[in-house]
């Protein structure tokens, strides 16, 4: 028996820092980006954080994007 193994194409992988899987605002991108995808993401466990692999360039465009948005969001309230 010939074990035939699933070849993906992937965009690429972001990490997280300080953010977990249970997290409510990462659970927030999760449903976020199923509900105008459709598909699922793979998830998993990185040295700092939480680690998202991508299929699609423009998906790990999105969430590079939304992730730098939240962390500016973050510093400017410890500022205050």
């Amino acid at each position: 028996m010939v074990k035939r193994v699933k070849q993906e194409d992937m965009a690429g992988v972001l990490e997280f820092e300080d953010l977990t899987r249970d997290d409510p605002e990462f659970k927030g991108w999760i449903e976020d980006h199923k509900a105008r995808n459709g598909g699922k993401v793979r998830v998993g466990l990185g040295a700092k954080g939480v680690r998202v692999m991508f299929s699609k360039e423009a998906d790990m465009a999105y969430w590079k994007a939304r992730a730098d948005k939240a962390k500016k969001a973050k510093e400017a309230a410890s500022r205050r």
